[in-house]
C-alpha cells in the first residue's frame, strides 16, 4: 500500500512545523505533515493490517462524523457514515539522527493535477481542508525488522486553495475596514535620530601601566 486517497487536512509542506513532543521526551527536529480523512472502514482495516504486517506504527484517529466539522472546520467528506478515520503522516526535516537536512530532492512536495499534468505547487498554493487527493507513503525498514511509514508527497486532484483571513497578510493596514467612514491616515515613521558623536578617547601613553595591551 503506497498511498491513501480521501479528503486532505492540514497539509503543511510549504513550511515545516514543530514536531509534537511528549512530556519528558527530547526535542525533535521540525517536520512536514499532512493528513487524509478516510470514510471507508475496509480501507482503514487494510491499511492497519498492512502496517501491522511490517511492524510499523501508524497515526489513525477515529472521529465521529457529527463532530468532524467542529474539529476540522470543514464539512464531513461525502459518503461518511457514523465515523471518519483521519490518518496523519510526517517526515522529519533531518536525516535520522545525523542532524543533516533532508536534500531538496527528497523533501515532500504538493502536486496539483491540472488536466493531464502534475504541477508542483508546494510553494505557490496551500491546499485548504476539504481538498481531495492522495498522500503517497515512503516505507523505511530497519535491520531489526521494524518499519516506519513516512510522508512522501501529496497529490491534489480537487484543489480548494487556502486564503488567509483578512488582516493576516502583509498588505493589511489597521483601520482600512473603516474606510467608508473617513480616509485612514497612514502613520509615517520618523527617521531615526542620528547617534550623538562619540567623544574622542584620551590617548594612552606608552608607559601608562593601565594600558589594556
Amino acid at each position: 500500500m503506497n498511498k491513501l486517497t480521501g479528503t486532505l487536512l492540514y497539509v503543511q509542506l510549504n513550511k515545516p512545523v514543530k514536531a509534537y513532543v511528549k512530556a519528558g521526551e527530547d526535542k525533535k527536529p521540525d517536520e512536514w505533515k499532512a493528513s487524509v480523512a478516510i470514510v471507508d472502514e475496509d480501507t482503514i482495516d487494510a491499511f492497519e493490517d498492512y502496517a501491522k504486517s511490517i511492524d510499523a506504527k501508524v497515526s489513525v484517529k477515529k472521529v465521529k462524523t457529527a463532530e468532524f466539522e467542529a474539529v476540522y472546520k470543514v464539512a464531513p467528506p461525502g459518503g461518511a457514515s457514523k465515523n471518519i478515520w483521519v490518518v496523519t503522516f510526517r517526515k522529519s526535516t533531518e536525516l535520522g539522527k545525523t542532524g543533516k537536512p533532508v536534500p531538496d530532492l527528497y523533501k515532500p512536495k504538493v502536486f496539483e493535477k491540472v488536466k493531464n499534468t502534475l504541477v508542483d505547487v508546494t510553494n505557490t498554493k496551500l491546499p485548504a481542508n476539504g481538498s481531495i487527493g492522495s498522500i503517497s507513503i515512503d516505507v523505511f525498514t530497519r535491520n531489526n525488522g521494524t518499519s516506519s511509514l513516512y510522508l512522501k508527497n501529496v497529490l491534489v486532484t480537487e484543489m480548494i486553495e487556502y486564503v488567509p483571513e483578512e488582516g493576516s497578510g502583509s498588505d493589511y493596514n489597521p483601520g482600512d475596514e473603516f474606510g467608508d467612514e473617513a480616509p485612514v491616515e497612514k502613520a509615517v515613521e520618523k527617521p531615526a535620530a542620528k547617534p550623538a558623536a562619540k567623544a574622542k578617547a584620551k590617548p594612552v601613553a606608552e608607559d601608562d601601566e593601565d594600558a589594556p595591551f
